[in-house]
């Protein structure tokens, strides 16, 4: 199991007069259910006033993430820099601007999960050499 995150099913009845957040705006069409989309309609993060949790979580940014923002190819790096640091309101931090950028830069990629696990494999593989040097 991946220690720094978590997947969820939410389940619940449409809200009268629609609803828009982070999964969607359950109308039934996942064509506009896109991450840039979402992005575009309510931000790149949800608003303090309409967190569904009492706080957030801690941010925790690992070695394996900062290495494949690394590998986010040089346009969508910049924009995604860009976007983020207008739409992070508030006191930003140098790990919420990456977070956020990782989300532009990987979001809307089905191999995301595939590349996140060949850097994770390669960060054990180096700890596991790390740990045994030092047996």
């Amino acid at each position: 199991r991946w220690t720094n995150y978590m997947d969820l099913t939410i389940e619940m009845q449409p809200l009268a007069g629609g609803q828009d957040g982070s999964c969607g705006n359950f109308n039934g069409d996942p064509s506009d259910d896109t991450t840039p989309q979402i992005f575009e309609r309510i931000g790149v993060r949800v608003a303090d006033g309409e967190l569904l949790f009492n706080s957030r979580s801690a941010d925790a940014w690992s070695f394996e993430e900062a290495e494949m923002l690394k590998t986010c190819d040089s346009q969508t790096y910049a924009n995604a820099q860009n976007k983020c640091k207008e739409e992070i309101k508030g006191a930003q931090t140098t790990m919420m601007l990456h977070e956020c950028m990782f989300d532009l830069c990987f979001g809307m990629n089905e191999h995301a999960l595939r590349t996140a696990r060949t850097f994770a494999s390669a960060a054990d593989k180096a700890a596991a050499g790390e740990m045994s040097e030092t047996a």
